[in-house]
């Protein structure tokens, strides 16, 4: 229909001349592409802040460049607006995919207020962005897609490598498969929208872009070289001296190499659309008059139209969006639950340096998987050891577990295994890096004979800590909605897997490296070398055998009793869905039917292609995506009850407003040694990602850490019913992060006076008392050691001195408690004293400073005090002070 085509369509009348494409078109084209791949993560190891600050950048650049000058009408000012806000929505998303759609999205909007062809190469450039979402979304909810895009990324480095004289091993990710896509619908659409004869320019602009992938890859392929060839700026630094100053442009680009040098790729496939797009004429673009456009209108509503025809039409206008939520909810939507009830995990009881122990205050183990059958028993399910995986052990089996086999497995067990899975059962099998110690060789690939599933023997080594910011997680019930800013998959150092076409990869480290053999594991001592895999390991997989499913772990790191405090929610999902047999996104018939939707998508709107249908169908796709996922996370959230016990054994330390605590466990401000002590004393601690009433309902601890996030209205209301329902919540916080939790503490009728005071303001500066200091209890005993303490007061009455601090005449409050129904509100004015350096400086201070807080401050429990005698000492003398003092004789 005239209406629909006569903004953007193509004049075909003879005689007409060819349009130059302005500089200005050209920049919006290549600013917008560059958007799409730092949204998409296409560009190397950033941090997600960064990444959609670079997004936002680029897109900047677009807008700028697209600012309109010659029409300003309200109408124009509105859809500019409206596009930027859709797309900065999308931006603020944690799906890679729905990032790229948002400036897919800015792109429309800016063609819409577009006049000419600057608004038909931008349009295709919203095209483009839209292919490369539905790419990045079907790699990580199509596994058949993601084995075709590691495929070809493979073939492409091998090739490079072969070029090179070097080996180049890679995935998509470092093969810029990324690259290729977005710039492959530009290149078709420059192809349709230039006018003929196209044959030599499609030649020499195809084998541009071939030959700069390949230039791409040659780089990475040398990266040892280049790295031999920049100069070892830094010398050895002696202790003292200061290293401002010492970062040069040489240990930049050493940080660079290869984790960034998809920016090359992006900068060469980025100059090719710029030559190609900015020397070519395009065939004109019709704009009707805005007066001719309405008389158009008019006629038409006059004509007796065919139906077909207005079925047609309805088809193009409407079936994208309905083709976009169908995608979705085809490749994505999993409404699964992650309860245990009524499910038993029978796990093998051998395997390499394997013991079911926890810490404990009678023992100096600290023991490896103790908590994993606690965290089971907390999701209503039944935990059992089996020695030698027996008919009856397997019969009663809902999930089978086997954490690194290290023995030889007779022929009969291994037949078990298979036939129990075979018949509908559940495998989860954790690996870490082979070893061959004495008689213990890992013998878990034994188990995966009949699997298009290897565990190999490397060590998968993430460049950023623990792969932070580093997983692509598949849109599995086991992950869905889980983000990776703080390792909520425990994935540490461990192995990575050869996973088949059959199989489906569920995590994948893309920004890492596969070290061959184990050493790395051991020692901790790696580096890149050429020919070793380069990104996209993957990290677990899962394959369907027989009637059953089988997932492969490679690390046992996400089942330890300190990991698992964060790995529980991808831990319990993972049993709830193996234990349940829950249906996933990825049978067969919805994976075809997920694909063949989104081709029908990407057709339909390059068929007819208009900015308001490009405005539309991103913004449905986004908006289906993030409500799918987010159906996803929340109907599989887990959430342990300690009400099934006398005394509520559920811990958790809060990790949703910015706590002042590393996200690493063992560094100096990370919580393992506070996680420990809470495991000595009977709890399963774990980190709370929200403070829902449902979570706190089931819990009868919570720690609070320095939060730099004020708590809302509505949680400190969830707080003061947790503790008046009888839980214990205790706070740690200093001076310094005081602020953010003042409202609460008023709440209880506490507060820890803030530092520094800023101008203007007339409350009193607070005076620290240092670090290490020991204060001392309502009975004289020391207690401690603090971190760096400050005073805590109280506006009320009603409120118990835990611990003090004396300095002559003078007396401070440093722990105060507030009862509330029948539970405490406890404050600490120290935000470090739960943190791993506070535990280090004296461990069994710190074990019987939390032993006798929690003894004396959670309902039910005994009060416990520390050995007669024990840590005494004189008023206003710290235990540094002491120590010393004894050390001079004094």
């Amino acid at each position: 229909m005239a209406s629909a085509t006569a903004r953007n369509s193509q004049a075909t009348a003879s005689g007409e001349s060819f349009a130059a494409v302005p500089a200005r078109a050209v920049v919006i084209l290549v600013a917008g592409m560059a958007a799409a791949w730092f949204a998409a993560g296409s560009t190397g190891l950033l941090g997600h802040p960064l990444r959609h600050t670079l997004t936002w950048i680029a897109l900047a650049v677009a807008i700028v460049a697209a600012w309109p000058v010659e029409i300003r009408t309200f109408r124009i000012w509105a859809v500019l607006a409206v596009g930027v806000i859709l797309g900065f929505s999308f931006t603020t998303s944690p799906l890679p995919a729905v990032n790229v759609l948002a400036v897919a999205v800015v792109l429309a909007a800016i063609a819409q207020v577009s006049r000419g062809v600057t608004a038909r190469v931008v349009l295709l450039g919203a095209l483009a962005a839209t292919v490369l979402g539905c790419f990045r979304f079907a790699c990580v909810s199509i596994p058949i897609v993601r084995h075709a895009a590691d495929g070809a990324g493979c073939a492409l480095g091998r090739l490079a490598g072969w070029l090179a004289g070097s080996r180049l091993e890679v995935g998509a990710t470092f093969g810029g498969i990324d690259f290729l896509v977005l710039t492959a619908v530009v290149y078709a659409g420059w192809m349709i929208c230039t006018p003929p004869p196209r044959r030599t320019r499609a030649i020499w602009a195809a084998a541009a872009i071939i030959v700069g992938q390949l230039a791409y890859l040659i780089v990475p392929a040398n990266s040892e070289k280049l790295l031999a060839l920049l100069p070892e700026t830094i010398a050895p630094i002696e202790e003292g001296t200061n290293h401002v100053g010492l970062w040069t442009l040489s240990n930049g680009l050493r940080t660079l190499i290869p984790w960034n040098l998809p920016l090359l790729a992006m900068a060469i496939q980025g100059a090719i659309v710029a030559v190609m797009v900015g020397s070519t004429r395009w065939l004109p673009v019709v704009e009707l008059d805005p007066r001719e456009l309405k008389k158009q209108q008019e006629k038409e509503k006059k004509e007796d139209i065919p139906g077909s025809v207005l079925a047609m039409d309805m088809l193009f206008r409407f079936g994208p969006a309905l083709l976009a939520v169908a995608a979705a909810l085809f490749a994505t939507l999993a409404v699964n639950g992650s309860d245990l009830g009524g499910k038993t995990i029978v796990a093998h009881q051998r395997g390499y340096m394997l013991d079911w122990l926890k810490p404990r205050y009678d023992s100096d183990a600290e023991g490896d998987y103790g908590m994993l059958p606690v965290l089971v028993e907390s999701l209503g399910g039944k935990f059992v050891k089996s020695k030698d995986l027996s008919e009856q052990d397997l019969a009663e089996a809902d999930v089978l577990l086997l954490i690194h086999a290290d023995r030889s497995w007779p022929r009969e067990t291994l037949q078990r295994i298979w036939d129990y899975v075979r018949r509908g059962g559940s495998l989860l099998l954790a690996a870490d890096p082979a070893v061959r110690v004495g008689e213990s060789s890992s013998s878990f690939n034994d188990v995966l004979k009949p699997l298009a599933m290897r565990v190999r023997f490397d060590t998968a080594v993430a460049r950023a800590g623990n792969w932070e910011q580093s997983y692509e997680a598949a849109s599995h019930p086991a992950t869905v909605g889980l983000n990776d800013s703080r390792n909520p998959f425990g994935m540490q150092t461990g192995s990575s897997l050869d996973a088949g076409w059959l199989a489906r990869p569920v995590l994948t480290g893309r920004w890492g490296w596969s070290e061959p053999g184990s050493d790395a594991a051991a020692s901790g001592i790696s580096s890149y070398n050429a020919g070793e895999r380069l990104g996209d390991l993957t990290l677990a997989a899962e394959q369907p055998f027989g009637r059953g499913r089988v997932v492969v772990l490679g690390g046992t790191a996400p089942l330890h009793n300190e990991m698992l405090a964060s790995s529980y929610p991808f831990v319990g999902r993972l049993l709830g869905y193996l234990a349940d047999r829950q249906s996933s996104p990825w049978v067969l018939w919805r994976q075809l039917c997920a694909l063949a939707v989104l081709a029908a998508m990407v057709v339909l709107l390059a068929c007819r292609l208009e900015a308001w249908q490009m405005i539309l169908t991103p913004s449905v796709l986004a908006v289906a995506l993030i409500w799918s996922t987010a159906a996803g996370y929340w109907s599989a959230r887990v959430l342990p009850d300690g009400r099934r016990r006398s005394l509520n054994n559920v811990a958790y330390v809060d990790a949703s407003h910015l706590e002042s605590y590393s996200s690493d466990t063992w560094a100096d401000h990370g919580v393992a040694g506070l996680l420990r002590a809470l495991m000595r004393h009977g709890y399963l601690p774990l980190m709370a990602p929200d403070l829902k009433a449902d979570r706190l309902e089931r819990c009868g601890l919570l720690i609070s850490i320095g939060p730099a996030r004020s708590f809302s209205p509505a949680e400190r209301d969830a707080l003061s019913g947790f503790v008046g329902d009888g839980g214990t919540l205790i706070c740690l916080v200093g001076a310094e992060q005081a602020r953010p939790s003042a409202p609460l503490l008023k709440d209880f009728g506490l507060r820890v006076p803030y530092s520094p005071v800023p101008p203007g303001d007339d409350a009193r500066e607070p005076e620290p008392f240092g670090g290490g200091i020991s204060g001392r209890t309502y009975n004289g005993d020391i207690i401690g050691p603090f971190h760096a303490a400050w005073p805590v007061e109280s506006t009320g009455d009603g409120t118990e001195k835990l611990v003090y601090w004396t300095e002559g005449e003078n007396e401070w409050a440093l722990v105060l408690r507030r009862s509330k129904g029948r539970g405490s509100f406890v404050v600490i004015g120290d935000t470090h004293n739960a943190g791993n350096a506070n535990n280090a400086f004296d461990e069994q201070s710190s074990i019987r400073f939390w032993r006798w807080l929690l003894s004396r401050v959670v309902a039910g429990q005994a009060p416990w005090e520390p050995p007669a005698g024990d840590n005494k000492a004189e008023d206003g003398v710290s235990r540094q002070e002491e120590e010393s003092a004894e050390e001079s004789g004094d």
